[in-house]
């Protein structure tokens, strides 16, 4: 269970520390919010006038799912994804091994299933 930034950067580094198909060009945190649980899935598809390419799970890691504390998901929905944002935001900018991965990607974004994207790099 994710209940810190902490867990949420030992989290995504160890879902990214696979070798990754070289066609996977975009990334996203799919956010789910009964159970409060994320994901990470990639596309080899970007397009960022059409989210739909967030659809296309052409890698998804071993370890799908994981569930996020209530703590993080806050007072609303709208709360939770902009804490999950800055989780992301923050770990693009750490030293973990597998950051580099978002970095050089197209794109990496957040959100809802079945709603916006919000566009972290």
């Amino acid at each position: 269970m994710i209940k810190s930034e902490t867990d949420f950067f030992s989290w995504l580094d160890s879902q990214l520390d696979v070798e990754i198909p070289s066609d996977v060009i975009a990334f996203n945190i799919n956010v789910y919010e009964s159970p409060f649980i994320i994901e990470v899935v990639g596309s080899n598809e970007f397009n960022a006038e059409d989210e739909d390419w967030a659809c296309n799970e052409d890698w998804v890691p071993t370890s799908r799912y994981i569930e996020v504390s209530s703590d993080i998901f806050g007072s609303s929905w709208e709360a939770a994804v902009q804490n999950i944002i800055n989780m992301a935001q923050n770990y693009l900018k750490s030293d973990f091994n597998n950051a580099v991965k978002l970095n050089q990607a197209e794109a990496f974004t957040v959100g809802f299933v079945d709603g916006d994207l919000n566009f972290i790099k």
